[in-house]
């Protein structure tokens, strides 16, 4: 239900409320939000303005969506919010992950962390990348012939385990890699379900699918904390990620446990592979609708690579399969918003925000705005041009957030991205298989509730 009247300019009180929608007695809004989190706040922030006040169940939670206003959230006035942390799930999953730790303990961890996702860093990984992404294609070599249909979504899922399992803890990820990726799979589909409406609310847990959960951690445990204790043997030489932050924080008089890496290490793995894998799926599935991006995109590749494997300097070249993978992080960007909690009472575009409030970004409602993102619903790929970039606000596009919290793998993300993208485009051509179902769903990351079916064919008989 949204109700009250549009906002005009910011004002510049401090003393009042944003405006938003009245709701219903009591719940207020929660079903519309159940619903379709993603339309739902893409709806408040084009009819109330860049800040709005929002109820839920007695209580007002609060959507920034306005880029100068988001700066002023998530950079200046950082120190007044923590990330919201209260997932019971994500807690007991991810422990004191670069995730959910604060103060101290997490700028630790970070600049631990943050040398392996640097571009330098991420460059030299680029041939080992590229041909696990050859192999792991030569599978679907035969299926191409046959014009075979399969879950493009399950397949991105492996892929990116693959990738981002050997990134994190080297080249010995071969000998875990099937037992780790299985009990992966299987904490994914037992992740506590979100309600999609109020009745949901009212029907208790599934016991079953939290002892499945706890029972999937447990394995997934024992393959790590077992990789863990075989490769401290060798000083975890050749663990990619988890050499530099173990030889790191010897480094600082303080080395980790295998408790403090476990943690490290399933928070970093979780955090990357199954948004890659969902930007993937979207991709492809924009590439299908829009078969001349396609023929653009496949024409690049074609002229910039030929047959030969990417390197880092080819990536730097590809300049509009990167506005491709732009235009599909935001359209479809994999996590649809983040949360903070005011640690004190703020001012934000000069309304109030209570100490102990939740304010909501929603990526999705932000790179939706039709003052920035003219005709925002349709693809594009060359809004991304520099020169359209360069007059849009800094934060008017935050796929990996945005401030000092910001996804650490994003300019990683990016580069597997164009590597799979243009491997894939020298090989094969996926189309969606006909009569098969795409909605969108909100979950841990935003995926296709039914899956992606598609078609592969071999790119050299692509009539596109």
């Amino acid at each position: 239900m949204l109700a009250g009247e549009p906002v005009g300019a910011v004002t510049s009180a401090v003393d009042v409320d944003p405006p938003g929608p009245k709701g219903f007695p009591y719940f207020g809004c929660l079903n519309s939000l159940l619903r379709n989190p993603m339309d739902f706040w893409t709806r408040i922030a084009v009819r109330y303005g860049g800040i709005a006040r929002v109820p839920l169940k007695r209580k007002h939670v609060y959507l920034v969506s306005d880029p100068a206003l988001l700066y002023e959230l998530l950079v200046t006035n950082r120190r007044k919010y923590r990330k919201n942390t209260r997932y019971k799930a994500a807690v007991d999953t991810f422990g004191d992950g670069l995730l959910l730790t604060e103060g101290e303990a997490w700028s630790r961890q970070r600049k631990l962390t943050q040398p392996t996702f640097k571009a330098d860093y991420i460059e030299q990984q680029v041939p080992a990348t590229a041909a696990l992404i050859d192999k792991f294609l030569d599978r679907w070599q035969p299926w191409a012939e046959q014009g075979r249909t399969f879950d493009a979504e399950e397949e991105f899922l492996r892929l990116s385990q693959r990738l981002a399992g050997h990134y994190l803890m080297g080249s010995g990820f071969e000998t875990i890699e099937e037992q780790f990726c299985a009990a992966a799979v299987a904490i994914k589909d037992n992740w506590p379900l979100p309600p999609r409406n109020l009745a949901a609310l009212l029907v208790p847990k599934s016991k079953r699918r939290e002892q499945r959960l706890n029972a999937a951690v447990a394995a997934i445990d024992s393959c790590l904390f077992g990789y863990l204790a075989e490769h401290r043997k060798q000083d975890f030489e050749n663990c990619g990620v988890l050499g530099v932050i173990a030889a790191g924080s010897r480094a600082q008089g303080d080395e980790w446990s295998d408790r403090s890496l476990r943690d490290q290490l399933l928070t970093l793995f979780f955090a990357g592979h199954e948004t890659s894998a969902v930007t993937l799926t979207w991709l492809h599935y924009w590439l299908w609708r829009h078969p001349e991006v396609r023929r653009k995109l496949q024409k690049e590749v074609d002229e910039m690579l030929g047959c030969r494997r990417p390197t880092a300097e080819d990536l730097h070249k590809l300049a509009y399969t990167e506005r491709v993978i732009n235009e599909t992080l935001r359209l479809d960007s994999p996590i649809h918003s983040i949360s903070r909690v005011a640690l004190e009472d703020d001012v934000v575009g000069g309304y109030r925000i209570p100490r102990g409030a939740t304010i909501y970004v929603s990526l999705c409602a932000t790179h939706r705005l039709p003052q920035l993102w003219p005709k925002p619903y349709e693809f594009d790929p060359d809004r991304f041009l520099p020169e359209r970039c360069a007059a849009r606000p800094r934060f008017a596009f935050i796929p990996f957030a945005a401030g000092h919290r910001n996804c650490i793998g994003g300019s990683m993300a990016v580069i597997d991205l164009k590597l799979a993208v243009a491997q894939l485009a020298q090989r094969y051509v996926l189309d969606v298989a006909p009569g098969h179902r795409v909605v969108r769903v909100a979950g841990t990351t935003m995926h296709p509730r039914y899956g992606m079916k598609m078609i592969v064919r071999p790119a050299n008989a692509s009539t596109s």
